[in-house]
């Protein structure tokens, strides 16, 4: 009877120690960078031994690609957020506009370490660029799906507008990780778009 709680807080611990080091990981990349980190300063800034890194994952490029894979989520996941009931293409390129450049203020250094992986020689891990297109897709068939309708009413070309939303939204995360202030960001964002959306 106690093997089921046992097995449950195992679990628990199992999948604690795996997000301390991801945590871990984000900091220590963002601050040294991929290649100057160690696995050691990573399972230090965990609170964890080397050898409990190397039980999640087998090499530095291991957990390389599962950050990106679990930054790539997150990252996504964000942009659409409270765009669901918007009638006006305007207001839902603004929303996720403020979505991207609010989540950079909130966690810099996911934005930082996306960068790196995805500049690094090669563009990276290749399954860690294969999820990161992956869920790039996903999130541009949702923004399709969830606006196609109000933009044909509209007149407005569906593809053309995920196209440059897309576009736009990784070129303002680039320009703020290059250290561009965000509330001119923002500023010119709104110009940008209601030029485009005329």
């Amino acid at each position: 009877m106690t093997q089921i709680p046992e097995r449950r807080l195992r679990e628990k611990q199992k999948e604690e120690r795996y997000a301390a080091i991801l945590q871990a990981a984000l900091r220590i990349f963002a601050a040294k960078g991929l290649q100057e980190a160690t696995m050691d300063e990573i399972a230090q800034a965990a609170g964890l031994g080397k050898g409990t890194i190397y039980y999640y994952f087998a090499s530095k490029d291991a957990l390389i690609e599962e950050l990106l894979c679990s930054l790539a989520e997150q990252y996504f996941q964000s942009l659409l957020e409270g765009t669901e009931n918007m009638k006006d293409p305007l207001a839902i390129a603004e929303r996720i506009v403020t979505n991207l450049l609010g989540h950079y203020q909130r966690q810099p250094e996911l934005f930082q370490v996306i960068q790196m992986i995805l500049a690094a020689p090669g563009g990276g891990p290749p399954r860690a660029r294969q999820v990161f297109a992956e869920k790039h897709r996903e999130w541009l068939a949702r923004l399709k799906g969830e606006t196609a309708e109000l933009l044909a009413a509209r007149g407005i070309n569906v593809e053309v507008y995920v196209d440059f939303i897309g576009t736009y939204a990784h070129g303002l995360l680039f320009a703020a990780v290059a250290g561009r202030d965000i509330e001119r960001l923002r500023e010119e964002s709104g110009r940008v778009l209601r030029a485009f959306l005329k």
